[in-house]
């Protein structure tokens, strides 16, 4: 029953992550429909956005850092599990920009 509760609050946890991340998305692309990226945001602005929305709730940097690797399974998740979301890659050479690649809701999904 303890294995089955953690695992609830941890599904609750991906769930309210994955809302916030996809509808700040969504709002971003309403917003920036123009233009070169059409709306895209790079994942780590996402988990920058994420961290300064939950702030006020982080005790220490331990926390913090909890956090930004929470956030960032639930953004690979979201890729490569759900399709939810898409990568858009820049087609660089450099690894470094590709590790950091830009992120779109996928055009079918809808929030629940």
């Amino acid at each position: 029953k303890q294995w089955y509760q953690r695992r609830v609050r941890a599904f609750e946890e991906y769930r309210k992550i994955s809302n916030m991340l996809i509808l700040h998305m969504r709002e971003f692309e309403e917003k920036n429909k123009e233009g070169s990226g059409a709306g895209a945001l790079k994942k780590q602005q996402l988990v920058d956005w994420y961290l300064q929305q939950i702030e006020q709730d982080i005790e220490g940097e331990q926390e913090m850092i909890a956090k930004k690797i929470v956030t960032e399974k639930v953004l690979d998740r979201l890729v490569k599990v759900d399709s939810v979301l898409l990568e858009i890659e820049g087609g660089s050479e450099d690894p470094a920009v590709d590790a950091d690649p830009y992120l779109v809701v996928h055009p079918n999904y809808i929030v629940e």
